[in-house]
């Protein structure tokens, strides 16, 4: 409740900053930059080729580079676009609080949420908006495909890595416009939501979501769920691409399961705020058989993916089991 307060009277303060003379964009582009600055010129290059009227679009760049990178986002953002772009300040680290400040700046009606590493398709803006207003619906996700590196670590391409290719993001979509629920979910690398929504669903959990190189995450699935369990209208817009790169690093076994450990985590911390579909959690003892089966099967037949598809589930069921009891304990104390 107190930062949804601080929430509110902050945006109360950026509202009253703004002069009436001034049009107001009718999307706000937010977008958090931690050590990936050099990805922005190109990034700001992309949105300046959108099929979108450019004259009603603003972009936000958030910078969270620690200190001693500051000011590489403002280098990378200088020149003359087609838009205006305003770079923020979030001195603490944190996908999460970048996010939290760039809807506090935004001054448009809706807020599009993405990531400085992505590439956007040509009507990918126009069709979320779009999406938004044929449906009358408080926030869109659309598609993002990743693309994965020639040469990757651990094989992502084959059935047996399609939970793996899940860290990553949802590897399957619907063929239409359709409403919000397992099996799709929607990501902050493609997002386009309401700003008064945003405003009425408070912040983004800062103890989700990931926070320098720790992969934690979940802060965008716990924001829709608690956006859609408060009854406003979300929909995922397949037809709204954008495209995702993963680095190499992002496909080796030990990122596999320092991102199992993190997730463990953070579904474990959902529960304190929303109602987390079963099939989100798979922590009960099937899904442990199986995980040990994985394993089993992986190292008996040389499956690299599956080996660590089951030991990246094994500690992803132990740390969200350790957290629930770390949260029990917490919660009597208080």
């Amino acid at each position: 409740m107190l930062a949804l307060m601080a929430f509110t009277g902050f945006e109360q303060m950026v509202k009253g900053g703004t002069t009436m003379r001034e049009r107001q964009p009718l999307v706000s582009l937010v977008t958090s930059v931690r050590g990936n600055a050099l990805r922005v010129r190109g990034f700001l290059a992309a949105l300046a080729e959108q099929r979108f009227p450019l004259e009603r679009l603003e972009v936000v760049l958030v910078d969270n580079d620690p200190l001693w990178r500051q000011g590489s986002v403002d280098l990378a953002a200088s020149g003359s676009w087609p838009f205006p772009v305003r770079v923020v300040r979030e001195p603490r680290a944190g996908l999460s609080r970048g996010r939290n400040r760039g809807i506090l700046t935004a001054r448009g009606r809706f807020v599009a949420f993405t990531d400085p590493d992505v590439i956007p398709d040509l009507y990918w803006l126009t069709i979320l908006v779009d999406a938004a207003e044929e449906e009358g619906a408080s926030i869109v996700g659309g598609r993002t495909e990743t693309v994965y590196p020639e040469g990757s670590v651990v094989p992502l391409r084959d059935a047996a890595a399609l939970p793996l290719r899940e860290c990553h993001g949802p590897p399957e979509w619907p063929q239409q416009r359709t409403g919000h629920g397992w099996p799709y979910w929607i990501t902050t690398a493609n997002m386009l939501v309401e700003r008064a929504a945003a405003l009425q669903v408070g912040p983004f959990r800062t103890d989700l979501g990931r926070r320098g190189r720790l992969p934690l995450d979940c802060e965008d699935l716990e924001w829709v769920d608690r956006a859609a369990q408060q009854g406003l209208k979300v929909v995922i817009e397949p037809a709204a691409v954008v495209t995702h790169p993963v680095g190499r690093e992002q496909t080796t076994a030990r990122w596999f399961l320092i991102q199992g450990i993190c997730h463990g985590v953070c579904v474990a911390r959902m529960h304190s705020s929303v109602r987390v579909h079963l099939a989100a959690i798979q922590a009960d003892r099937q899904a442990l058989a199986l995980a040990f089966e994985a394993l089993v099967m992986g190292w008996g037949f040389l499956d690299r993916a599956s080996a660590v598809r089951g030991m990246r589930d094994l500690v992803r069921i132990g740390a969200y089991h350790a957290e629930r009891i770390r949260l029990l304990h917490r919660s009597k104390e208080c």
